[in-house]
C-alpha cells in the first residue's frame, strides 16, 4: 500500500506541474494611476502669441498629430484651463488642429504688465506626452521692445521683425509661459551680474545696468535689491535690514538720477558673503519710479561647485 500511495502522489504532482508549465502567462493588470501610452504622436506645435497693451494676449496655435499605428485613435485634447476638443486620427493618418488657450493678464495700460499662456497639454484629461517640436512666434507692442522677461526664455530676434521673439523647444512636456513687458513711454532694461561666481566667503560685487529704451526721460529711479541676511552682510547707508515672519532680509537701495531716452547707467555695490553661497537664486532687482514698479532685472542663479 505505501508504494501505491507514493506512486499516486507522484502522478498528481506530475499532472499539476504539466498544467502550470503549459498555462498561458497572465497579462499584468495596469496600475490604477498608470497612463497608457497613446497610439498617436504629438509631432509639432506652431503658431503665435500676440501680447497686448492693457489686454490679454491673443493666441493662434496649431498642433500636428500623427498616428503611425495600425489602429484608429479617438480622444479629447486641450490646453489646461481651456476648452478641450474631440479628435479622431485614423491608422496611418495625421491631422492638424487649432487649440484655444485661456490666457491671463495683469497690469495697467502703458505700464509694466504681466501675461501668462498655459501651454500644459492634456490628452484624455491626463498630462500629454512630450511634443516633438515647438516653434511659436511672439509679438509684443512696439514700445515694449525689448521685453523685460520671458519664463521659460524666448529667443530675441529683432525689433524690426513682425514677431520680435520666438519660443522653441524639442521633446518637452510644456508648461505655462510667462511674460513681463512695459509698453509705456519709459521702458527700462535692467541687467544684473554677480562677481565672482561661484560665490566664496568674502566680498561679492553686484552690478546693475539700467537702459532707458523708452521715448521719454525717466524721473528719479529707486533701485532696490533684497538679499537673504543669513547669506550676506552689507555696510553703509544704502543697506537696511527688514525683519518679517519669513525671516530677515538685507535691503540695498539706491536713488538714480533721471535717464534720458537711450541713456544707460551702471551701478555697482559690494556685499560680504558669510559662507560659500550656492544652489540658490538671487531675486530680481526692482526699479521704482513715482511709487510704481517700472523695471525688473534678471534673476541670478548661484551655482555650488564644491
Amino acid at each position: 500500500m505505501p508504494k501505491i500511495a507514493s506512486l499516486t502522489s507522484l502522478i498528481i504532482c506530475s499532472v499539476l506541474f504539466s498544467v502550470f508549465a503549459n498555462a498561458e502567462p497572465s497579462e499584468r493588470a495596469p496600475a490604477e494611476d498608470e497612463i497608457p501610452e497613446p497610439v498617436i504622436a504629438l509631432t509639432e506645435l506652431t503658431g503665435n502669441i500676440i501680447l497686448k497693451n492693457g489686454e490679454s494676449p491673443e493666441t493662434s496655435l496649431q498642433l500636428l498629430i500623427e498616428n503611425e499605428s495600425n489602429e484608429s485613435y479617438s480622444g479629447v485634447i486641450g490646453f489646461a484651463g481651456a476648452d478641450t476638443q474631440p479628435i479622431t486620427v485614423a491608422a496611418g493618418e495625421s491631422i492638424t488642429i487649432t487649440l484655444p488657450t485661456s490666457p491671463r493678464h495683469a497690469g495697467k495700460i502703458d505700464q509694466i504688465q504681466k501675461a501668462e499662456v498655459d501651454l500644459s497639454l492634456l490628452l484624455d484629461n491626463a498630462p500629454a506626452p512630450a511634443i516633438s517640436s515647438v516653434d511659436i512666434d511672439i509679438q509684443i507692442p512696439e514700445a515694449a521692445f525689448p521685453m523685460i522677461r520671458s519664463e521659460p526664455p524666448a529667443m530675441e530676434k529683432s525689433a524690426e521683425e513682425e514677431f520680435q521673439y520666438e519660443y522653441y523647444a524639442r521633446s518637452q512636456q510644456l508648461q505655462p509661459i510667462k511674460f513681463t513687458y512695459n509698453p509705456g513711454p519709459v521702458n527700462l532694461q535692467v541687467r544684473k551680474t554677480v562677481y565672482p561666481i561661484p560665490v566664496e566667503t568674502g566680498p561679492v560685487e553686484i552690478s546693475i545696468e539700467v537702459v532707458n529704451h523708452g521715448s521719454q526721460a525717466t524721473s528719479e529711479l529707486i533701485l532696490r535689491d533684497a538679499l537673504d541676511d543669513t547669506d550676506f552682510s552689507g555696510a553703509g547707508d544704502n543697506f537696511t535690514r527688514f525683519v518679517s515672519e519669513d525671516g530677515t532680509e538685507l535691503i540695498w537701495e539706491r536713488t538714480l538720477k533721471p535717464l534720458a531716452p537711450g541713456e544707460r547707467r551702471r551701478i555697482n555695490y559690494t556685499v560680504t558673503a558669510k559662507y560659500a553661497v550656492g544652489d540658490k537664486q538671487l531675486p530680481a532687482t526692482t526699479v521704482i519710479m513715482g511709487d510704481e514698479l517700472t523695471g525688473l532685472s534678471n534673476k541670478v542663479w548661484l551655482p555650488k561647485w564644491h
